[in-house]
């Protein structure tokens, strides 16, 4: 006769869990991540909340080693409510990181399904809506950039693919024509054309490198390209996905396009870098 795996009771021949037990758990898994996301909402003491975790988890027959694991599941679903608008006030981020500086949570734990990074740049944006430089990052090593001194640095992006639009012309439809004996040792040639022209366009990578946004630049650096361009002279912006394309204001202008894997982020980023510009 086997054990019940949760409760540890009989559970009968060939069997290894009761279903009233598992039922159990299962809401008590549940109702312990509502009760962070909903004390995170509401601001809540976190002494409450411990003692409401603690005691679910023995109702529920969850090991109160799990706790951890469940506030940062509860975090995460509390990033999701505050983000559903694509913003993130002072107050919700206050909320936010109070919870993690009183259960002092790991910021690389909270980040494993990048929740904590939508998090900081989520404040980026904000912070260049009203208008202030935002200082969000830690740069722990030199950058291959000459920044100048009347910019600060916002972001810097790495492994970032750098992809350029290049117009190829072929001609098609060559022939060579034909040659015609008109006597002996003299040919006359006829028919021969070089073909029309056909122009395309083709995306080619060019290099991957580090991309960092300042108040007044963006800079690219790679093993085989570098490159500076100013926010005002940038006429456009193409949003994908995953990254953004740029096409200066000059007459032979292509898109230039950065693949960062965050194409709201670097939108936004740059659209909005000029409310802090004078």
């Amino acid at each position: 006769m086997g054990n019940c795996y949760l409760c540890g009771q009989p559970a009968g021949i060939f069997r290894s869990r009761h279903a009233e037990c598992v039922t159990k758990h299962e809401q008590g898994t549940t109702k312990m991540a509502t009760l962070v996301t909903s004390a995170i909402l509401d601001g809540s003491p976190v002494e409450t909340l411990k003692s409401q975790l603690v005691d679910t988890a023995r109702e529920s027959y969850i090991d109160e080693g799990e706790i951890t694991a469940y506030l940062i599941k509860g975090w995460e679903a509390a990033v999701e409510h505050f983000l559903e608008d694509s913003a993130l006030d002072a107050n919700e981020e206050k909320n936010l990181v109070s919870f993690i500086d009183r259960l002092k949570l790991s910021r690389d734990a909270l980040d494993q399904n990048g929740a904590f990074s939508r998090v900081v740049k989520a404040g980026v944006i904000r912070d260049l809506l009203e208008g202030k430089v935002p200082n969000r990052i830690k740069i722990d090593q030199p950058l291959p950039f000459n920044f100048q001194k009347s910019e600060q640095l916002i972001w810097v992006f790495s492994n970032v693919d750098y992809l350029e639009d290049r117009a190829k012309t072929k001609y098609e439809g060559a022939s060579h024509g034909v040659s015609i004996r008109i006597m002996k040792g003299l040919y006359y040639r006829v028919g021969a054309f070089k073909g029309e022209a056909v122009s395309r366009t083709e995306r080619l990578h060019v290099d991957t490198g580090l991309l960092a946004v300042t108040t007044k630049h963006i800079y690219f650096s790679g093993p085989k390209k570098s490159l500076r361009v100013r926010h005002d002279n940038i006429v456009s912006f193409r949003p994908y996905s995953d990254g953004i394309a740029i096409v200066r204001d000059t007459a032979t202008a292509r898109p230039q396009i950065f693949i960062t894997g965050d194409g709201w982020f670097i939108h936004n980023l740059l659209t909005n870098v000029t409310h802090i510009e004078s």
